[in-house]
């Protein structure tokens, strides 16, 4: 009934998937991890998933209405299938990981938690913009960034969701399903001519539905790696759940050569490599 979930649309995605479980087995999570996959993922990757013991469930893909959606960041393109997860009620709980993703510490607990009022759980997204990003809005920066003046790691230590611009990122989302959710949802999808403009689809439409009602999460379950420069005195690995590797080139698009500007890297590789060495025989990624 409770789950850990990602969504994969294609064989891009797959390494990512394959050591983002690896690293939920590591920390012992006694929950499973659930590859969410649309019609566009081909057999060979469907294979390997099952072939590494990760269960799968086809899903819609989703799409706005509109035909004139925003395009600029072509990576966001599929992230409105993960608006699906509000509709598998078959699921007492889902927690939505994306597959960019390095799980550092058990974070079961969020399982259990309660979402009182709030429609989910996230955390609030890093709107510094810090590689000026002419596309993104120009709200985006360090003084409307409600990290910029936190100081502590400590969990407790949380920003509220109705903070700052209230943007979750929706890296990770703790999703209690519901269809009147998801039609409210979809409703926005069918009818609103403002998600053309959208510029991160799924983010940005929850943020506009349910702004300000949503549970502010402690940035440890989804620690950007831009965080290490950008918000240093964030950046504990000693107390960081989860890292995020947001933005391109993900880590297994490119080798220990490549010059890795946030100094992150160094991690996904080594635990990549962990679960490389790990597995006998060899399976195919």
């Amino acid at each position: 009934p409770k789950v850990w979930a990602t969504l994969i649309t294609n064989a891009n995605y797959l390494t990512g998937v394959l050591t983002l479980q690896y690293t939920l087995r590591k920390v012992h999570s006694k929950y499973p991890l659930v590859a969410l996959y649309t019609s566009q993922l081909d057999a060979h990757s469907l294979r390997i998933l099952h072939e590494n013991g990760i269960s799968s469930l086809e899903i819609e893909s989703i799409k706005p209405q509109s035909s004139s959606c925003n395009t600029i960041d072509k990576r966001f393109a599929d992230t409105w299938s993960k608006l699906y997860f509000f509709k598998l009620t078959q699921f007492e709980r889902i927690v939505q990981l994306d597959s960019d993703m390095l799980v550092m510490q058990n974070m079961d607990e969020l399982m259990d938690i309660s979402l009182g009022s709030h429609k989910f759980a996230s955390t609030h997204a890093c709107v510094c913009n810090p590689l000026r990003f002419s596309h993104y809005p120009k709200s985006w920066n360090s003084s409307n960034c409600v990290f910029t003046n936190l100081k502590s790691t400590h969990p407790k230590n949380t920003p509220s969701g109705t903070s700052g611009l209230s943007k979750c990122n929706s890296g990770i989302l703790v999703v209690d399903p519901s269809l009147e959710l998801y039609e409210q949802i979809l409703k926005v999808l069918r009818e609103d001519s403002a998600v053309s403009s959208y510029i991160f689809p799924d983010q940005d439409l929850l943020a506009y539905l349910f702004y300000q009602n949503w549970l502010s999460l402690s940035h440890n379950y989804n620690c950007l790696k831009t965080f290490k420069h950008q918000h240093p005195q964030l950046w504990d690995l000693k107390a960081i759940k989860n890292i995020h590797f947001i933005l391109s080139p993900k880590p297994w698009d490119v080798d220990r050569t490549y010059d890795d500007k946030t100094g992150t890297f160094e991690l996904w590789w080594d635990i990549n490599d962990e679960r490389l060495q790990s597995i006998t025989p060899p399976l195919s990624d």
